[in-house]
């Protein structure tokens, strides 16, 4: 059974750069603001499956690196993951949540209500699209 916790940064940059930016150094995945988010690890059989880091300000949280192993993706990790982090917003009272989602998997949010907005941008080889969902 899969179980969700909190826990810091430093244990999201390993998965971030293995499933996001396998080029790149340790120290190009790790986020400026790493230290000011609430970070989220989901352990199946005690291993680490999925990583995503919540940010908060005034009443909106953004949803920054969600990741899941890429040997187990389509096994519903990050769906749990999603649902955690909407619950979790809504939790804090969260008027808005958003995400810069790269265009390619912005069906998956799509999926549980975010929607596109206008702006999209392209950075490090990915064309991104800003996303959100009013709660």
């Amino acid at each position: 059974m899969a179980s969700i916790e909190q826990i810091p940064a430093a244990m999201t940059w390993h998965l971030r750069q293995e499933v996001m930016y396998p080029d790149f150094e340790l120290e190009q995945v790790k986020l400026p603001d790493d230290d000011d988010g609430i970070h989220f690890g989901l352990f199946d059989q005690n291993q680490l499956m999925t990583v995503i880091s919540t940010f908060q300000k005034a009443s909106e949280m953004q949803l920054r690196k969600l990741a899941t192993r890429n040997e187990f993706q389509g096994r519903g990790y990050g769906k749990q993951m999603i649902e955690f982090a909407l619950d979790f917003a809504r939790s804090k009272s969260m008027e808005r949540v958003w995400m810069n989602a790269r265009t390619n998997v912005s069906g998956l949010y799509e999926r549980y209500g975010f929607l596109k907005t206008e702006q999209t941008y392209f950075k490090d080889g990915f064309d991104f699209v800003i996303m959100e969902i009013y709660l």
